[in-house]
């Protein structure tokens, strides 16, 4: 991985890992020129780097020891990782072990993660916080999550309506009790300014599910 050679046996990534295990399963030539049987003769893993490699061993041969020290950067990078070879197992403790220490991930990390590596748990409640808060997508945000889908949150966020209610009272006659005057009004009316703080509380659920498909 990148300029560093890193000696690990194959039999614990061929048991978690369907990709590495096909990999293994490949028809074998040379044994001098077969990958992975001598350090002139390495298996290259491309497109990844030596810190997520040393965060997926880390979590994956000592997971039950030093598991809990990983911090949310390393976590990310083992989910990138298990999630592209298949290591199912370890791909659930990293989603686990993020979702646990959610306060260090907010709704813009969770729909970002959620979407990159096909986290469905995650998208929803994700979306939901995203929607019912005070504050309007950023751009950088719009470009984390993708344009089309801020997009998207941004036509979920308008279905926001504030209903006017309209009343009316009768006043009736003090000496023959009928009806001599009728008042209307309306309790609330629609205003231009900042996001009303009760639409923290609305449930934008079902348009959510509508417009992302979920």
């Amino acid at each position: 991985v990148e300029d560093c050679l890193f000696r690990i046996t194959k039999e614990p990534l061929e048991a978690e890992s369907t990709v590495f295990r096909d990999m293994f399963l490949l028809p074998q030539g040379d044994p001098e020129t077969i990958e992975g049987q001598n350090d002139t003769s390495p298996v290259i893993l491309q497109g990844i780097s030596k810190k997520e490699f040393e965060s997926l061993l880390r979590a994956f041969m000592y997971r039950s020891v030093y598991g809990q020290d990983l911090d949310r950067n390393q976590w990310i990078s083992v989910l990138k990782l298990s999630t592209m070879w298949d290591f199912h197992g370890l791909r659930n403790a990293a989603i686990q072990h993020l979702d646990v220490s959610s306060k260090s991930l907010n709704p813009i990390d969770k729909v970002e993660l959620a979407l990159q590596y096909d986290i469905k748990e995650w998208l929803l409640p994700a979306l939901l916080a995203l929607a019912q808060r005070s504050a309007p997508i950023s751009v950088e945000e719009g470009r984390r999550i993708g344009f089309e889908n801020a997009l998207k949150l941004a036509s979920v966020r308008e279905k926001l309506k504030l209903r006017t209610v309209e009343e009316k009272i009768d006043l009736p006659h003090r000496r023959s009790g009928e009806v001599t005057r009728t008042y209307e009004y309306n309790t609330r009316c629609l205003v231009v300014g900042d996001r009303d703080k009760e639409a923290e509380k609305l449930d934008y659920t079902p348009f959510i599910c509508k417009i992302f498909d979920l």
